[in-house]
C-alpha cells in the first residue's frame, strides 16, 4: 500500500485565505519554472570561445538550477502539505517570487557583459547583485519553515517536524554562504581570512567560494548541540491527530 501524504488540515482558513493561498501558489509555480527556463536560455548571450568557457557556463547554470529547483521544492509543499497562515506569509511569498523572476535578468546581465567586454557590469552582476538575490531567496525559504515549525507544532509526526527544522537550517546556512560571499573581498583568498594555516590549493582560493568552505565547516559543528536539542525536544512533543 502506498504511503499517503501527511497533510495539515488548517481548520481556520477561510474562504478567503484559501482562494488567495490557492493564487499565489500558481503564480509561485509559474515563476519558479520560469526562472530555470530563462535562466538556461540566458546561457545563449554567452559567447564561447573555449572549452573552458563550456565548463564556466553549464557550472554556472547548475548551481542556479540546483538551488531553485531545490527551494521550489520546499516553497511548494507550503501550499499542500503543511500549510502557514498569517498576513505576513502572502507577502514573504510575493518578495521571494520577484527575487526569483529577476535571477534571469542578472545571469543575463552577467553573461552579456562578459560577451560585451563590460567588464565591471559583469563583476556587479556575479559578485553582487546574484549572490545577494540568491541569499536573500535562502532567507525567505528559511523563514517559511520557521514560522510552520510555529504554527506546526504538534500537528505532524515527529519525523516531520523534525525534518523541516533540518530544512529550514539547511535554507539559513545556504543564505549566510551567498551572503557572505557577496561581501566577502575578490581579491582576498581562503588563507587570508583564517588564523592559521592550510594547505594548497585551498590556501589559494578565492574568499568568495572560501566562505563556503568555512560556512559548511562551522554549520557542522553547530548542528551537534541543534541534534542533541532535537533529541530532547522529541520526548516532550505530542502529535495531535
Amino acid at each position: 500500500m502506498a504511503c499517503q501524504p501527511v497533510v495539515v488540515v488548517v481548520a481556520q482558513e477561510s474562504i478567503h485565505q484559501r482562494s488567495e493561498r490557492r493564487a499565489i501558489q500558481i503564480i509561485t509555480d509559474a515563476v519558479f519554472g520560469l526562472a530555470i527556463g530563462l535562466a538556461a536560455f540566458s546561457l545563449t548571450e554567452y559567447e564561447i570561445s573555449a572549452i573552458e568557457d563550456v565548463y564556466f557556463a553549464i557550472g554556472f547554470f547548475f548551481l542556479t538550477f540546483f538551488f531553485i529547483s531545490l527551494f521550489w521544492v520546499w516553497v511548494r509543499r507550503f501550499f499542500e502539505d503543511y500549510p502557514i497562515l498569517g498576513g505576513a506569509i502572502a507577502g514573504i511569498l510575493y518578495i521571494l517570487c520577484f527575487l526569483v523572476a529577476i535571477l534571469p535578468f542578472i545571469m543575463r546581465l552577467f553573461f552579456t557583459s562578459l560577451s560585451g567586454g563590460t567588464e565591471e557590469v559583469a563583476i556587479v552582476a556575479q559578485q553582487w547583485l546574484y549572490p545577494l538575490d540568491m541569499g536573500t531567496i535562502s532567507i525567505l525559504v528559511a523563514s517559511l519553515h520557521m514560522l510552520f515549525l510555529k504554527q506546526g507544532r504538534g500537528k505532524v509526526p515527529w519525523d516531520e517536524y523534525k525534518h523541516m527544522v533540518t530544512d529550514g537550517y539547511a535554507a539559513f546556512v545556504f543564505a549566510g554562504g551567498f551572503l557572505l560571499s557577496a561581501i566577502a573581498p575578490a581579491t582576498l583568498t581562503l588563507a587570508d581570512l583564517l588564523f592559521f594555516p592550510i594547505p594548497s590549493p585551498f590556501a589559494e582560493l578565492n574568499a568568495k567560494f572560501g566562505v563556503w568552505f568555512i560556512l559548511v565547516f562551522i554549520a557542522a559543528i553547530v548542528y551537534v548541540p541543534v541534534e542533541l536539542a532535537l533529541r530532547r525536544m522529541e520526548r516532550t512533543y505530542e502529535y495531535r491527530e
